[in-house]
This record gives C-alpha cells, structure tokens and sequence, in this order.
C-alpha cells in the first residue's frame, strides 16, 4: 500500500453473480476467514506478500493488507484498489483484488480457501470482476503476475482465457530473494473462456501398471534411464552425458507443455506399491517409475496425435511398456464428453533398426504404414530409417 491508494471504493452494495457464485466488497464480519485464508500453506508459499498474523479486529488493516505484494515490484498501484469477497452458496470462499493503475489498467490477484478449489469458483468470480472492470470501470487491460512456478495461479489464469505473455526473469521479490514471474493479460474485448486446451496425465490402471503425472522423487529414475546408452542409442536428442539436473529440468518442463497443449506426459509405475519397515510397521511406498508414455497432439483436419515411450533397463521384458501404450491408446480414443481426448488416429515413427520398439507397435495394434529413409542420425552417428505405423479409432 502507499498512501496514493484510494481505499475501497467499490460501493458496499456491490453484488456481481447471484446466489450460486457471489462476488460483493470484503467487509468487517470477514476478517476471521480472510485470516484463515492468509495462513493457508498454499497462499503462503504462492502469494507471500500476503500479510499474516493480522488480528481479525483490525479489519481495515486486514484488507488494506491484501494487495500489499500485488502487481509489478516498483510499480503500485495509483488508483483506486477494490477488494472483494467470493462467496458460494452464501458462503466466504476467497478474495478477488483489483489494482488499477490510473491510467486505463490494473492488476489482479486472487485467493481461495482450500475447501473452495476445483469447483470452479474462483474462475467464476474472476469472470465477474473482469466484466465489472471493463464495463462498468471502463479499464482497457487487467494484468496479472506471479511468480513462476505457480501452476494453479496459471491455471486460473488459463481458464480465464489468458495465457502467459512471457516469462520476466528476476522480478518478483520472494523472501529476500527476487524469482522469475509470468505475467498475463486480459483486454476489453477478451473472451473470459479458455481457448486453448490444457491436457492432464489422467490416472489409467490396467495390466499390471498405473499412469498419472510425474512426481519429484522421479528425477533420479529418469536420470537412470536417459542415461542408459540402451536408451541414448534410439534418442539421440537425448543431452549427453546425461545428469540428474538434465532430468529434474525434464520433469518440471512437462507441465509447461501440457499446459500449451503439446503433448501429455504419462508416469508409468507397478500397480503393487512397495513396501517398506519403520517404527510403526509396515508401510506402502509409491512404485518406483519404471517408464514414461508421452502422446503429441499433431495439426490437420484429422484429431491425430503421436506416440513417444521409453522404459527404464531394469524394467525392460516385463510388458510394462506395452501395458502403459495400451492404456494411453484407449485414453486417446475415447470421447471427449467421457473423459477421454477423442482422437481419431495415432502415429509412432520408430528407427528401423530398434526391433524391441517396433515389435511393441504390432502389439499394441499398430499397423506399418511407410518409411521415410535416412530419416534419423543415431547416437553412434549412422543413419537410420524412421518405420511409420498407423492405427485408427475403431480398429484398437
């Protein structure tokens, strides 16, 4: 806050939405629940600018807190900051606040409770006040910053209809520390609808393994794995020598591109946990990865898509791999209204000489389609073939 901020202004009568999502000024009677919103682990870690510790009966305090670490470092807000309350069902859920800068835009932040997320709320509300602000304030661009890394931030952002814009090195404080920042933009005429589809590692099960997303313990199996120099023959892409570093850096990239919609990024595991001795007896552990499936959305009139894959050596000859494309493949199939990416076809392109890979596509239903020559240097620097296979909805 400075002292060129105007405290509120939005009228006490303000009601944006109806009963379902309500959007209204914060006001005294929310001071507790905003509080338990400031000690929220999330919020902490995401927005710790966000005051805490603010005694509920100092509620001028508390709100004027609220957009204490909102916007671009250096740059606060000169106009008037509104700070509003989201209600569902009648119930606090989260605050939206509004920054504007005094000159046709502003900046925007928002916050639920945990109990609130996933539903939709919080995206709802925003809509709200995004209208309000073009239509009824007259703004022309709303923007919003935080610090990278935050997914679910960028994924209400995302639902919202605004991308990233860029990424800014440096430029969010942190905790004595400055971290990069994605910032986003809304305009008057933008559609408040998502444009672009943001694909999700849904949980598959089948024939002995479990898919989902990655997790961070992974980083030491995919290390293992890319550094094999059974698996740095066929992907040759691959850097080398290949550290535990190129594979954390991996990992955190895949949400970054499924967040774009270039592809979905599969985890594959045993479908029997380990299990491991403590004081308290025994425990399941999470299975270790043992592969990974990606699937890369592909352009043209036809919803087609292409299908990448590795195992780990100490997994390899036990069907795993085969289990996990099966599952992927019946994901992608799958209509869209049930949960599924409803692609009408799917490609591989295999080096001619990796048998293993290319006995793997006949099993799971794949046809031979064509070869395009010389298509490929390989690790040892020869060059190879690229075998294409084909399979279409209805013939899995």
């Amino acid at each position: 806050m400075t002292g060129n901020d105007r405290e509120d202004p939005a009228p006490a009568t303000l009601r944006l939405g109806d009963r379902e999502v309500l959007v209204r000024p914060i006001g005294p009677a929310d001071a507790a629940l905003v509080q338990e919103l400031l000690d929220d682990r999330d919020v902490q870690r995401w927005l710790p600018d966000l005051p805490s510790g603010l005694t509920s009966g100092l509620t001028s305090g508390l709100t004027s807190g609220l957009t204490s670490g909102l916007g671009v470092p250096g740059h606060r807000p000169s106009g008037p900051v509104h700070r509003l309350a989201i209600e569902r069902a009648g119930v606090f859920a989260g605050v939206v606040v509004l920054a504007e800068d005094g000159e046709g835009g502003g900046w925007l932040t928002a916050a639920a409770l945990p109990e609130a997320r996933g539903r939709g709320t919080t995206a709802s509300a925003v809509r709200l006040v995004l209208t309000w602000a073009f239509v009824e304030l007259g703004l022309q661009t709303v923007h919003w910053c935080v610090e990278a890394g935050a997914w679910p931030a960028r994924r209400l952002a995302w639902a919202c209809g605004s991308d990233v814009d860029g990424t800014v090195r440096t430029l969010v404080p942190v905790r004595g520390d400055l971290r990069d920042a994605w910032i986003g933009t809304w305009r008057w005429d933008s559609p408040l609808q998502r444009e672009s589809r943001w694909l999700v590692p849904v949980e598959l099960a089948g024939g002995g393994v479990r898919l989902g997303p990655h997790r961070a313990g992974d980083v030491q199996r995919v290390a293992e794995a890319c550094a094999a120099a059974s698996t740095q023959a066929w992907l040759p892409s691959l850097p080398n020598p290949y550290t535990v570093l190129d594979a954390a850096s991996w990992v955190a990239g895949r949400e970054e591109e499924q967040a774009r919609g270039a592809g979905v990024f599969w985890a594959v595991r045993s479908d029997q946990p380990q299990i491991s001795g403590d004081d308290d007896g025994e425990r399941p552990d999470p299975a270790p990865l043992v592969a990974e499936v990606g699937l890369f959305p592909l352009g043209g009139g036809v919803r087609a898509g292409e299908i990448g894959y590795w195992c780990h050596p100490d997994a390899r000859g036990r069907g795993v791999t085969t289990a996990a494309v099966r599952l992927v493949v019946a994901h992608a199939f799958a209509p869209v209204e049930s949960g599924g990416l409803g692609m009408e076809r799917l490609v591989m392109r295999i080096a001619s000489r990796n048998e293993p890979s290319r006995r793997l596509a006949m099993r799971v239903g794949f046809q031979e389609v064509g070869v395009d020559r010389g298509a490929e240097k390989l690790r040892d620097g020869t060059v190879d073939d690229f075998v294409r296979y084909d399979l279409l909805v209805g013939e899995a």
